[in-house]
């Protein structure tokens, strides 16, 4: 995970895999729970916790077929608990894109919404 060190932000794009039974892929989890290994010892712990990680950016892209006011809840509760409030990292946002079910290769709003979100996040 050298690479990992020298970065600066981690986009967690659920985009392919896209959002499966309402939560993230099983590779983006399982990617998630490796950061683990990252972790050094922290003397001073907050909150009981033996571990610190280093300081990072995060954003979270998602699609989803559906639209729903709940479709993109357990998925963002996910990325709450485990990268920012847990692993501590800094969130620049999320881009929840639903609806894409059935676009027949039509273009959506999310596309020039996900152009705009990358420039905001590189600061442009």
């Amino acid at each position: 995970m050298i690479w990992f060190r020298k970065s600066w932000i981690l986009i967690y794009s659920c985009s392919f895999p896209p959002l499966y039974f309402w939560t993230i892929s099983s590779r983006i989890e399982a990617f998630i729970e490796r950061l683990y290994c990252i972790a050094k010892k922290d003397d001073n712990p907050p909150l009981g916790r033996y571990e610190k990680y280093p300081k990072k950016y995060c954003a979270l892209l998602m699609t989803a077929a559906d639209n729903f006011f709940w479709t993109f809840e357990q998925a963002v509760s996910y990325y709450k608990y485990t990268l920012i409030n847990y692993i501590g990292f800094n969130d620049k946002g999320m881009l929840l894109a639903g609806g894409c079910g059935n676009t027949n290769g039509n273009k959506t709003e999310h596309l020039s919404a996900v152009y705009k979100f990358g420039r905001e996040i590189y600061g442009e």
